[in-house]
């Protein structure tokens, strides 16, 4: 089996009825947003109306929590819209599981001019990791794709790669994290840092990311899912108050 397929599967697998919110989702350090950070975020909230962005894979798509409604992308749309009462939320997802960076890359003008988001949230490294890319390559493409997010005037939020101890036993998963934490630093953008919380959750017994059982593998989705979401809208929250 290939080791994208192996990472696939592995996703897949820390996997969660109505959409329920996480309570008080657990992280060894918070998730903070300077203000001045999310400028064009913040001029969407003052006129209304917010579009984001999500670009991603399988873990952005979030088939393992068995319904479009606990993804992130949907359960940050609904706590951003609670956070943010009177403000439109509209989320945007372009997730295409496995794709490479450069493809990403080849229609990603198209993708913006389209949508026209004021944030973009991005998540690389997975399917990289899966197919053991080159890490100056993916390098070179992190910064390539940041680069037109911002001549494009959004804002950016990167997020590292996912983490389970099944998958970090078979792919090296740790330098596309650094990779993606370099190019956020050099860009000078926020990075949520999925990989180290994740791992600590797993460490903590928070959730079990290596579930089998259907039922624990939905359950487990669904409330990684509401975590990052919960997460995530503190982080923008605090950045435009």
């Amino acid at each position: 089996m290939r080791l994208w397929a192996i990472f696939a599967l592995a996703v897949a697998a820390c996997g969660v009825v109505r959409p329920s919110q996480a309570a008080g989702c657990p992280a060894p350090d918070e998730f903070v947003i300077a203000a001045g950070r999310l400028p064009a975020t913040e001029a969407a909230i003052r006129r209304g109306n917010l579009t984001i962005l999500a670009l991603g894979g399988a873990a952005t798509l979030g088939a393992p929590a068995r319904g479009t409604e606990f993804t992130y992308p949907s359960r940050l749309a609904a706590r951003l819209g609670d956070a943010l009462p009177g403000v439109g939320i509209k989320l945007v997802v372009n997730a295409v599981p496995r794709q490479p960076i450069a493809d990403l890359r080849l229609k990603l003008d198209a993708d913006l001019a389209a949508s026209k988001p004021a944030l973009v949230i991005w998540g690389p490294g997975a399917s990289a990791a899966g197919r053991g890319e080159d890490l100056g390559t993916f390098d070179d493409n992190i910064t390539g794709v940041i680069a037109r997010i911002q001549s494009s005037g959004a804002d950016l939020i990167l997020m590292t790669l996912q983490y389970a101890p099944s998958v970090a036993r078979i792919v090296n998963l740790y330098p596309y994290r650094m990779a993606v934490m370099r190019g956020a630093e050099r860009a000078g953008v926020p990075v949520l840092d999925r990989y180290e919380l994740m791992r600590f959750w797993s460490d903590t017994n928070f959730l079990n990311l290596d579930a089998t059982g259907t039922a624990e593998r939905v359950r487990v989705a669904r409330t990684l899912y509401d975590c990052m979401a919960e997460i995530l809208t503190k982080g923008i929250t605090g950045a435009v108050k």
